[in-house]
């Protein structure tokens, strides 16, 4: 072994071993949380823009509340100290009308959690295309201002966008969202 490459090694293995002390480990993964989103309609594009968000705790069984109870029982009945989105998918729901596609509806697509006072943006995609896609969330977010909502499980998600030109003349998409939360100590 070389000089720089002998002085390099101790140094590469003291930061192998202080990373895993970095960032706190997750202590709740939930299901996936699928949200039903109500429908978008030509009478709801404003300025070529469309809107729609739902109340997080209103899905049948609640399974934010589970992922909720699941995490304060890994910490013995505290709260997390962190949530985070981890992962979010968008579908074009089975019952909506004379729409298949996103690219049919929407130009592009920005996933939101919101309180009555504060809206976050938490992801996007750009020229959404077919009936199922990924939202690439934003891995700088700081969920800090909705944290008493997060733990409360009272927010709202919801997807904004802008309208394509030419919309078909009578439509309602139904988007569906899947989501993942992550809880840490």
């Amino acid at each position: 072994m070389s000089g720089p490459t002998r002085l390099l090694l101790p140094l590469a293995l003291l930061l192998v071993l202080a990373l895993p002390g970095c960032a706190d480990d997750p202590v709740a993964h939930s299901e996936t949380v699928s949200i039903e989103l109500s429908g978008i309609k030509p009478g709801d594009l404003k300025n070529g823009v469309a809107s729609e968000e739902k109340n997080i705790n209103t899905e049948s069984g609640n399974p934010y509340a589970e992922f909720l109870k699941n995490a304060r029982a890994a910490l013995g009945g505290e709260d997390p100290g962190a949530i985070e989105l981890v992962s979010a998918y968008m579908r074009v729901n089975s019952t909506s009308k004379n729409v298949i596609a996103f690219e049919g509806v929407l130009v592009d697509a920005e996933l939101f959690i919101a309180n009555s006072q504060t809206t976050i943006p938490v992801g996007s995609v750009t020229s959404p295309k077919g009936s199922s896609v990924r939202i690439t969330l934003d891995p700088e977010v700081d969920f800090e201002p909705l944290r008493a909502a997060m733990l409360g499980g009272d927010f709202k998600v919801g997807v904004r966008g802008n309208a394509v030109a030419a919309t078909p003349a009578d439509f309602d998409l139904k988007i569906s969202l899947d989501l993942k939360f992550t809880a840490y100590e």
